[in-house]
């Protein structure tokens, strides 16, 4: 049987990592496709601070699907949120091989993100808005943008992280039963 998933997008900062943490805390195991990046990074010698350029790499290389295939060979249990899907070809593998429920977008101001992004301060986050810049612009490459325009369901998350949280756990309440049974 198809494990189950509901796949989360999101630009870099705008919350994708908050909303993982809530639906750990719920019990949802989660994996981050990020994760799988750096992790792979790590793994042929490079800084994962080049993560971004890697990634790039092994979508022109093996397809832009080869971070979707990678990390469904990581998925464990019958239901799962994968963070971090960045093409559409990467929702199509997704729904080949899983039973996707939903596709949901988290949004956020630019400046928000930016902010986050600094304070994260992540050996691939941006130093300053021209790197923030480049990243933005590489997301866009892959095609992010078409992904978040054609999400199932929106999460914003331009207020505080206590109404961020309460709104993600609301949600998973609501949509976790319909997509775990």
């Amino acid at each position: 049987m198809k494990a189950k998933a509901i796949l989360i997008i999101g630009m870099p900062g705008s919350g994708k990592d908050e909303f993982a943490m809530v639906a750990r805390e719920m019990g949802i195991e989660v994996v981050n496709m990020g994760d799988i990046v750096r992790k792979y990074t790590s793994s042929i010698g490079v800084s994962i601070s080049m993560s971004g350029e890697i990634a790039s790499k092994e979508r022109k290389d093996h397809g832009m699907d080869i971070w979707a295939k990678r990390t469904i060979e990581q998925i464990k249990s019958g239901f799962v949120v994968v963070e971090g899907v960045r093409n559409v070809e990467e929702v199509v593998r997704f729904r080949k091989d899983m039973k996707v429920g939903l596709v949901v977008g988290i949004s956020s101001g630019r400046e928000k993100r930016f902010s986050r992004l600094l304070k994260r301060g992540r050996e691939d986050d941006p130093r300053n808005i021209e790197e923030f810049t480049v990243r933005e612009n590489r997301e866009l490459s892959w095609g992010i943008g078409e992904v978040l325009a054609t999400a199932d369901r929106y999460i914003c998350n331009d207020g505080t992280i206590k109404e961020f949280r309460e709104n993600v756990r609301e949600f998973l309440n609501e949509h976790i039963v319909q997509e775990s049974s």
